[in-house]
């Protein structure tokens, strides 16, 4: 299984050197319903390591379990390794094209804002073609299929570098 693993992760483009792997075993006790899994020693596994195995499975029962199991034998139900390279490294930085708020604005339509105490024509913007620095003021509509933001008359908003909409607003006088 190994060996499988390793030639996955090399013709994905991993050398040898950076894979890692973690071998376990799904054990219980014969007639339980529930497997334990236990990590597994390193190397070739044979006889002589039952007792390291069994002392293992034994440590993770109590430990979820809080208490000793039954007096009865061990079963291995699945035997599993997991082969992995290091974690990529992720940059959520989105490229930064000069772009305008008035790329992301819909239209204007009239929507009633409860501090101002009537209808005022208000900008609608595409919630998803907002850009990291765009700025603008409320009163505003920020549309997008999962929901809607309303940002009030004295609201202003900018779109930081991961493209969350930030609204902060100004004290009334």
């Amino acid at each position: 299984m190994m060996d499988e693993g390793r030639n996955v992760l090399e013709s994905s483009g991993l050398r040898a050197p950076e894979i890692r792997y973690q071998r376990t075993a799904d054990m219980r006790y014969v007639g339980q319903g529930h497997e334990v899994s236990v990590a597994l020693p390193e190397g070739l596994l044979s006889e002589r390591h039952l007792p390291e195995i069994e002392a293992s499975f034994a440590e993770t029962y109590r430990s979820l379990y809080g208490r000793k199991g039954p007096d009865v034998p061990l079963e291995i139900i699945n035997w599993r390794v997991v082969a992995r390279g290091p974690e990529p490294s992720v940059d959520f930085k989105l490229p930064r094209a000069e772009a305008r708020v008035g790329d992301a604005r819909k239209g204007r339509r009239p929507a009633y804002f409860p501090e101002t105490g009537r209808y005022v024509e208000t900008d609608v913007y595409d919630r998803y073609l907002l850009q990291p620095g765009m700025r603008f003021a409320g009163p505003a509509i920020v549309e997008e299929r999962e929901s809607t933001l309303i940002i009030g008359a004295r609201g202003r908003a900018h779109v930081d570098r991961d493209l969350n909409v930030i609204v902060e607003f100004a004290r009334e006088n």
